[in-house]
């Protein structure tokens, strides 16, 4: 066998899902580090994979899933709360005391 095995595509453009992957496909090779090849073979390996793991579901029929799921839910905002003022100020007997707190602790150093 070969090293190298090469399989022609054929897209039908005037399908939107094949001419979305024709355009994705495009694409990819204008980009850096992306390349048609590798994606192609890493999409059929994980393809494969769930076939043969019996979980054969993508991300978009879970996006489909919630979305119906969504349909008939209501979402309600919560009630604002305020959150409380908090005093930041000492009063004068507050400072007296945080004084003498720290006097007598640095005595400690005598």
């Amino acid at each position: 066998m070969k090293n190298n095995y090469r399989i022609n595509v054929r897209f039908d453009l005037r399908k939107k899902r094949e001419k979305n992957a024709a355009e994705y496909l495009a694409k990819l090779s204008d980009q850096s580090g992306g390349t048609r090849n590798r994606f192609i073979v890493d999409a059929v390996i994980e393809t494969i994979r769930r076939q043969q793991s019996g979980t054969d579901i993508s991300l978009e029929d879970i996006r489909a899933m919630f979305r119906e799921e969504l349909q008939s839910v209501s979402f309600v905002n919560a009630p604002v709360t305020v959150a409380p003022q908090f005093r930041t100020e000492l009063t004068e007997e507050e400072k007296a005391e945080n004084d003498a707190g720290i006097l007598s602790a640095l005595a400690m150093f005598d």
